[in-house]
């Protein structure tokens, strides 16, 4: 059943990319606009949807317990991924600008714009994007610090201003909201849910755009592209999802199968869309990024289904 699913919802994604690249080569979005609609899904919608489901969500202490799980759990996958990446950079040669690229987009995947949508199709009690929203904020940490020391080549010292935006605002408010077992007024509610619903089409909007407007021919013929997205997507996130449940047996630890998934989901994302932003910004390989980018997505498409029934069958029988 949850298979199905989540090929039904990559159809509806892949319908709506079409739609997002059809638009930017008929210059119904143009690169402002396209620019824009980015904004407004991490600034705008996505806050709402993090609100919005830490409002619905009653508070039980299993859901903070494995909450704080997910966190501490997901930077050991984003290292994890680093070392990998770095590993990988050193068998296939690359260049120091090349490498580091290689090495943070083997590390940070599309958790936003694919990731949250996904989550909230797959769970939709909420309990998907309340983990992924514990998920973003330790990726945020590690990206806009450790990302961008390792892009600007140690010129830029601290990212932390970064880390104080509309999603780690709304994270914290919801956590208040939770905690103290606020009740919100019903018109702000059903406001709240109606701008969150937007992230989604409005993310695959964004991302057939985005693929549309890349030019990357040239990129496209580097191998490493294509190892890399083998280790990001299949490879590494089936190692770890197989040595940590390994691993709680022999601690004794207990973590739900929601929190679980989520955390091995948001880790085989194809690569993060602001690491090509920031190649740009400190004069990294950002062609690269972009092939990285472009090609990750889109073998994701057939990756993302493979890798959820792997982590059933682990879950069956390992968990």
């Amino acid at each position: 059943m949850a298979t199905q699913i989540i090929l039904n919802q990559l159809l509806i994604f892949g319908i709506l990319i079409a739609i997002g690249a059809l638009a930017y080569w008929r210059k119904i979005i143009t690169h402002t606009i396209k620019n824009n609609l980015a904004r407004i899904v991490i600034d705008l919608t996505l806050p709402f949807l993090i609100l919005s489901t830490f409002i619905n969500i009653e508070y039980e202490p299993h859901l903070i317990r494995n909450g704080l799980l997910v966190f501490v759990l997901a930077f050991v996958n984003l290292f994890a991924f680093y070392w990998l990446g770095q590993l990988s950079s050193k068998i296939l040669g690359l260049k120091p600008n090349q490498a580091t690229v290689h090495s943070l987009h083997t590390m940070l995947g599309n958790i936003v714009f694919l990731g949250f949508p996904l989550l909230d199709a797959l769970f939709p009690n909420g309990i998907g994007v309340f983990y992924g929203a514990v998920y973003q904020l330790a990726s945020n940490l590690v990206t806009f610090t450790f990302g961008v020391y390792k892009l600007s080549s140690g010129n830029e010292k601290s990212g932390w201003k970064s880390l104080l935006n509309t999603n780690t605002i709304a994270l914290a408010l919801g956590g208040l909201i939770l905690g103290l077992g606020i009740n919100v007024p019903s018109a702000l509610k059903f406001s709240f849910e109606s701008l969150g619903r937007c992230t989604s089409p409005l993310s695959m909007v964004y991302i057939g755009a985005m693929l549309a407007s890349m030019n990357i021919h040239r990129a496209l013929l580097q191998k490493s592209i294509y190892i890399l997205s083998i280790n990001k997507l299949l490879l590494i996130p089936f190692t770890l999802a197989a040595l940590f449940l390994l691993l709680f047996n022999l601690l004794g630890i207990s973590i739900s199968r929601d929190a679980f998934f989520v955390l091995m989901l948001q880790a085989s994302m194809p690569c993060q869309t602001i690491v090509v932003v920031l190649s740009h910004r400190y004069g990294g390989d950002h062609q690269l990024a972009g092939a990285n980018l472009f090609v990750s997505t889109l073998l994701s498409i057939v990756s993302l289904p493979f890798f959820y029934f792997t982590l059933e069958w682990l879950w069956t029988n390992f968990a």
